[in-house]
């Protein structure tokens, strides 16, 4: 069985998979219910990303060239490509490459439904995650407020103290 060093020089055996088993007595953190929900959909999302041909990412080099152009109305970009394949003095001059403009054309028309429902999706889940808190902040703010008027009570000095805590 192989062994790592640990900084504590105490051997520590890998587990067969090339990861190592923390030390007996060593703390790990406690992963939650929603934390491992969360690396779920994390992991599905990076598959389905790669779905999506040539995804590109966002770069500050090229940013605000992309942001100049999105005025430019799909129905133009169509008008032009049929122009260009149609006219061998517009082919003469290489500016445009019809195939690779009817495919970034079809590419355009066949995700703008995906991207409204990834959008709709990103909202919903902010205003549940917004909603989850302002729900949480208002039943705090309620306790806290019955806690304030508990805490007046000379023999309550434990609702006191904490009070003080929630005061900060």
């Amino acid at each position: 069985m192989a062994t790592t060093r640990a900084s504590t020089n105490a051997a520590v055996p890998e587990t067969g998979d090339g990861t190592t088993t923390p030390p007996v007595g060593t703390p790990t953190p406690t992963v939650t219910h929603y934390q491992q929900v969360a690396a779920e959909f994390m992991s599905a999302l990076d598959e389905i990303s790669q779905i999506i041909p040539k995804l590109e990412a966002i770069h500050v080099s090229t940013a605000n060239l992309v942001r100049s152009r999105l005025n430019v109305p799909n129905e133009f970009l169509a008008t032009v490509t049929a122009a260009v394949e149609q006219v061998p003095e517009l082919q003469a001059i290489n500016k445009l490459d019809v195939n690779a403009a009817r495919d970034t054309i079809q590419f355009l028309e066949a995700f703008r439904p995906v991207r409204d429902k990834v959008d709709a999706f990103a909202k919903n889940l902010k205003y549940t995650m917004d909603s989850r808190k302002a729900k949480l902040a208002t039943d705090s703010l309620l306790t806290y407020d019955v806690a304030k008027g508990l805490a007046r009570d000379p023999n309550s000095a434990t609702i006191a103290s904490l009070v003080a805590n929630m005061k900060r």
